[in-house]
């Protein structure tokens, strides 16, 4: 990736840190894992994979940020957050600056992004990773490995542009309404799902009882059966918002309950 001078600039505006902002403007600086100070926590990241680019759309895009609404919850309504598709954490950060009494439940089945996420989450009080994917049903499901070189770090179920080479992992999956229930989650304020492709089975897997017991739900969608769940949601009693343009497959979305 070339150096794009503009990128270092406002990435280290926001991120005061200098080898952040290079990494961001495309100008690795190592091979091992680095971190700077974010709303007073360490945000570790993986040089030369999307790390630094989700930090910065996630954390330090101001009111662009990806998760960003004028409709999120007033922090004192906020008990209980659950982020499914956490990857190494950015998300979750974004949440503890915003909600920072709230419960984070954050769910990353890939062994190499858990690591990191881990690492991300370990200074926060109350939040909880887990190693684990989250589906309609338990059982087995197979991530392949992305086959875009601006992507490396990210796998999804779905892999478009996919050639067949990729590396791929099986992961035992659970169903999301059954393991939150087992963890004593009976209410969600706030549920993020980005799971590249897999979110329709993921809020289906939460069941009639706990769907109808969250109150807001946020994600970005990849062209999976998205129209499908945006529907699905709306017939079960949420106002539906979304951000989409013609030229991309991926958009946010959000879906408020109506009250």
């Amino acid at each position: 990736m070339a150096f794009k001078l503009k990128k270092f600039l406002k990435a280290f505006a926001r991120s005061k840190d200098y080898k952040f902002a290079l990494e961001f403007a495309g100008a690795s600086n190592g091979a091992e894992v680095q971190s700077f100070i974010w709303n007073g926590f360490p945000y570790f990241y993986r040089p030369r994979t999307s790390d630094a680019f989700v930090a910065y759309e996630c954390m330090l895009h101001g009111t662009r940020n990806a998760y960003y609404s004028e409709y999120l919850p007033s922090p004192q309504s906020v008990k209980t957050i659950v982020d499914i598709g956490s990857n190494v954490g950015a998300s979750v950060m974004f949440w503890k600056k915003n909600y920072p009494s709230a419960q984070i439940y954050c769910f990353e089945p890939i062994p190499s992004n858990f690591e990191i996420l881990k690492r991300n989450c370990a200074a926060m009080k109350g939040v909880t990773p887990y190693n684990e994917a989250l589906g309609e049903e338990s059982g087995e499901i197979t991530f392949i490995h992305s086959p875009g070189a601006a992507n490396e770090g990210g796998w999804s179920v779905f892999q478009r542009g996919a050639t067949g080479s990729e590396q791929k992992i099986s992961i035992p999956i659970l169903k999301s309404g059954s393991r939150l229930s087992e963890l004593g989650v009976d209410q969600i304020d706030i549920l993020k799902v980005d799971t590249e492709g897999a979110e329709k089975m993921i809020i289906k897997g939460l069941g009639n009882d706990l769907l109808k017991r969250t109150a807001y739900i946020c994600g970005e969608l990849h062209g999976e059966g998205d129209f499908e769940l945006l529907n699905y949601l709306e017939m079960d009693g949420f106002l539906i918002g979304a951000r989409k343009s013609p030229k991309s497959v991926l958009f946010n979305f959000e879906a408020i309950r109506r009250a």
